[in-house]
């Protein structure tokens, strides 16, 4: 298998404190729950001198805000919350800013590769936070929230620490990096980039050995050097492609250790490929069983019956007929299948492939619902899940009748 390949390594010095590494793997912030959908990420900051940094970068898409028409074209109004509080239940760092979003089409509006991204830096002393992450529309109140522990320790001197990974992404080798708090990658935006903060004695020369690992640990990819401690912070900015990773959960872990000998500090965080080449083309009757969800009989027929020499051709003529915008170069229908394809397969599987459950299949069809009511264990020991699609007017109601996570369609009905 061809192994990714490290991009460009550079160092980037800077004064000033960093977050420290922690036992247990990064898994990320959550998604955030509620009506407006968006992803947030936290680098921790060690307090030295009694101050420490939180910072914490949000972004969200074009599609999951609200636009109201204007006379320029549309706007959407929205209050971004981002506020830490103490044990006690205190605030003690933190504010909201009003925000605005204006695009002159209707396309635009709902443009899920359209990303608005921000960080808001909070200082605090060492200790225990309650983090409150939100973005609520000003015109609906529309809202989605997300809260997680945050924990600012005390910096060591005299020790090497790896801080928090900062996850950025790129559509191609050249292009400029940016924020990525979903940590999700893939053909649409194909570079991984990394931010990794190293804190300990200038002067020091130390090992750095970053690497890649699947879920049950194997190495995908690996890179060794080594640096030296310029002042307290040292950060290291790395690039690669995620092209010849396969579709899943993936870790990236820094490993850290002085040349001349001593305590070796590491970081584990999580990120995630949903859609690669490597998962899609190796099977042919199984890709036109695939997008028989999303297309026609008559396509799927075309497919089927077109000759081995030409299929590349019918594959390309399927997906330019349903590609919403051919002035850009991304097929902006074909990534979203492929993306809906990849989390259906991670987030539903059983017995048999993720896309080929029910669950799977309506994500495919329909994506993300606009709502979900779940039922641990009703009267009957069954546990049930409904998902609403106001836009569509349905409603899915599925239940586990065996008790081992799957899930069958039992009712389609109107709302």
């Amino acid at each position: 298998m061809r192994r990714p390949v490290w991009i460009g390594v550079v160092f980037l010095l800077a004064w000033g404190v960093g977050a420290c590494s922690a036992a247990q793997p990064d898994m990320g912030t959550p998604r955030s729950l509620g009506d407006i959908r968006f992803a947030a990420d936290v680098a921790i900051m060690p307090a030295v001198g009694g101050q420490g940094q939180v910072a914490v970068t949000w972004s969200v898409s074009h599609a999951d805000l609200i636009f109201l028409r204007t006379d320029d074209g549309y706007s959407a109004r929205y209050e971004v919350t981002v506020i830490l509080y103490g044990r006690d239940g205190r605030q003690v760092a933190g504010d909201s800013w009003l925000r605005r979003a204006d695009v002159a089409t209707y396309a635009e509006t709902r443009a899920r590769a359209s990303i608005i991204s921000e960080t808001q830096t909070l200082e605090v002393g060492q200790g225990n936070y309650r983090l409150k992450v939100g973005i609520r529309s000003v015109e609906t109140g529309a809202a989605g929230l997300i809260e997680r522990e945050v924990a600012v320790p005390e910096h060591t001197p005299g020790r090497v620490t790896v801080g928090t990974l900062v996850f950025q992404r790129a559509v191609s080798e050249s292009a400029e990096l940016e924020p990525n708090p979903s940590r999700d990658y893939g053909e649409e935006w194909p570079i991984l980039g990394v931010r990794v903060p190293v804190y300990g004695d200038s002067g020091s020369v130390y090992r750095m050995d970053l690497s890649v690992e699947n879920e049950r640990g194997a190495v995908a990819a690996s890179f060794t050097d080594t640096m030296q401690q310029t002042g307290r912070r040292t950060e290291r900015e790395a690039r690669m492609s995620v092209l010849s990773l396969d579709v899943g959960v993936y870790f990236l872990r820094v490993r850290v250790r002085p040349v001349a000998g001593g305590r070796e500090a590491s970081v584990r965080s999580r990120f995630r490929v949903l859609t690669s080449p490597k998962n899609w083309g190796e099977d042919f009757e199984k890709m036109v069983s695939q997008v028989g969800y999303v297309a026609s009989r008559e396509e799927v027929q075309r497919l089927r019956n077109a000759p081995a020499d030409q299929r590349d051709a019918a594959w390309a003529e399927f997906w330019r007929r349903r590609d919403p915008d051919p002035s850009t170069e991304v097929n902006e229908f074909k990534v979203e299948f492929l993306r809906r394809l990849a989390y259906a397969n991670m987030r539903f599987k059983s017995v048999i492939e993720g896309w080929q459950t029910d669950m799977g299949r309506v994500y495919i069809q329909y994506g993300e619902p606009d709502d979900t009511e779940t039922q641990a264990v009703d009267r009957l020991l069954h546990s049930w899940e409904v998902w609403y699609y106001y836009r569509e007017h349905l409603k899915f109601t599925f239940v586990d009748r065996e008790g081992f996570g799957e899930y069958s369609l039992v009712e389609t009905s109107r709302i």
